[in-house]
């Protein structure tokens, strides 16, 4: 791709914590989330107040056998790579503990219609 003036491409690799560095993670694992996809990246970026347009079709060069896509985020301000990075990476972990807080509700609540019938 070439690289365009005002616009940052983020894969969700960065953020997954189960890579390693070499796989593609660019952030520390403490500040990584695990199964990361592309809708979880840009509900972060939603949250982040940034403008953004998402790329589905495409594949992570060190990871080319799947099509997770990419997310290009609109830098108007000129900040660094690494700081929106650490900004996403914090909308991402809310994103990833409301997702799961959410999974365990819907499991309880099925846990408990279970009970009932018994």
């Amino acid at each position: 791709m070439r690289k365009q003036s005002g616009k940052l491409i983020f894969w969700p690799a960065y953020f997954e914590k189960n890579y390693t560095r070499l796989q593609g993670r660019r952030l520390p694992s403490n500040l990584a989330a695990s199964d990361i996809n592309i809708d979880i990246l840009a509900e972060a970026a939603e949250q982040s107040g940034f403008d953004f347009e998402v790329e589905r079709d495409k594949r992570y060069p060190r990871n080319w056998s799947e099509k997770k896509g990419y997310l290009v985020l609109t830098n108007e301000e000129g900040h660094k790579k690494k700081r929106i990075m650490l900004m996403l990476a914090k909308s991402v972990r809310r994103a990833v503990a409301q997702r799961e807080s959410t999974r365990q509700a819907l499991e309880s609540k099925k846990n408990k219609k279970q009970k009932r019938r018994r």
